[in-house]
């Protein structure tokens, strides 16, 4: 199992349902991981179960540490691991000691959803949106949305819809919105969405055209997901979750651009590295498709391997990629270099390198755009992201 995305200083939370009914399960396997990456270990008792403290760090501004807390959900194991990095740099060994996890891919571990099931049950669903809205059962955030128009007309939609699979974000129809209204809340109608955290008031939010409002409402569902998550699975508060599903096979794990970075970053660590400009550039870059991030450094790593392994690459750089479906430019012009030089260098390793390769989409001044710079490091054949996100100035910019 993959760790989610992190930076270098970051806090992540996950719950998950294991499929065995052993607490001592869990121990036998994470406590020989803790000691292959030499993590201090502790393991105590509370009133409802073991719990698992794992701790390696030099100094207050440079650890990681994870805690675990098991519980139960029906007759299998629950469990909340809350993980914490500061000040590690991302590299393939930090990825390591982050996927705590890991070792428990053996016991099939499910994410923890709501009981709602999928739209299409029809009544069932209704009724168990209900359950939730009307009988204030405690459960975990939904959301439900009526999208302003088709999908395939709002690619800025679609992507938030593409990559929220950590939380339940589900699409209704004409039938199911006025079943809804009837509970209450009449506003729910096309281009709105309705939100629900358990504990507060559910709330009708218009989507916006360029689903800002669905994006603060994933947000904001986030935001509550690790505090119920715990509430339900260690204090064992009646809630109505289940054990939940694979991933949706159309969702990805990550949402923002600098998820996706890291993502394609765990896949090709050995021939691609990832400037901390490029980290804080990625966090801020609010681009509508932040997947395309993964897929065209997917597809950029994809002949960083041949070239480091001396193969053919069909062509050049540029040809190539533009057969793969994207725009790449190996090196940037002598006018932009010569007058905007500073916006292009980077220290890496103690080396000033230049990132005057780039992939990009979108033309410069259109609302849509996105650009990824990278330097080509020729002795040692690695790639090395340096900024993601807005067009660096060019030659033809005043600087």
């Amino acid at each position: 199992m993959k760790s989610s995305s992190f930076t270098s200083s970051s806090r992540q939370s996950i719950g998950l349902i294991l499929e065995t009914t052993y607490f001592e399960d869990v121990s036998a396997l994470i406590r020989p991981w803790a000691d292959k990456y030499q993590f201090v270990f502790e393991n105590t008792e509370s009133d409802l179960g073991p719990v698992f403290k794992l701790y390696r760090g030099i100094n207050r501004q440079k650890f990681i540490k994870h805690d675990i807390k098991l519980g139960k959900l029906g007759s299998s194991i629950a469990m909340v691991v809350t993980s914490v990095s500061k000040g590690h740099p991302i590299d393939s060994f930090t990825h390591e000691l982050m996927n705590v996890v890991s070792p428990l891919a053996g016991l099939k571990p499910k994410y923890v959803r709501n009981d709602i099931g999928p739209v299409e049950d029809g009544i069932k669903f209704i009724n168990n949106i209900k359950v939730h809205l009307i009988n204030k059962k405690v459960g975990l955030p939904f959301i439900l949305i009526s999208p302003p128009h088709n999908l395939d007309e709002s690619p800025e939609l679609k992507a938030v819809l593409v990559d929220s699979d950590d939380i339940d974000v589900i699409r209704v129809g004409r039938r199911t919105k006025g079943k809804i209204r009837e509970l209450g809340y009449q506003d729910f109608c096309k281009g709105q969405l309705l939100l629900h955290i358990p504990g507060h008031d559910t709330k009708v939010m218009p989507i916006e055209p360029s689903a800002i409002g669905l994006r603060d409402a994933v947000t904001a569902a986030r935001a509550h997901h690790a505090r119920l998550l715990e509430k339900i699975l260690v204090n064992n508060v009646e809630a109505e979750v289940t054990a939940g599903s694979e991933h949706r096979p159309y969702q990805h794990t990550c949402w923002r651009a600098d998820g996706s970075l890291l993502k394609a970053w765990s896949k090709h660590y050995q021939v691609l590295e990832i400037h901390p400009n490029a980290l804080e550039t990625a966090l801020n870059c609010n681009y509508y498709d932040p997947e395309w991030v993964f897929d065209s450094l997917n597809a950029l790593c994809i002949l960083a391997k041949k070239w480091k392994a001396g193969e053919s690459l069909g062509g050049n750089w540029e040809q190539t990629m533009k057969s793969y479906g994207y725009d790449f430019s190996p090196r940037s012009s002598v006018n932009t270099l010569g007058k905007c030089l500073r916006h292009y260098q980077f220290t890496h390793e103690g080396k000033t390198i230049i990132a005057d390769a780039h992939l990009g989409r979108g033309n410069q001044g259109s609302k849509n755009v996105i650009r990824i710079y990278l330097h080509r490091d020729e002795e040692r054949k690695m790639l090395v992201v340096c900024h993601v996100g807005s067009h660096l100035p060019t030659g033809s910019q005043t600087t």
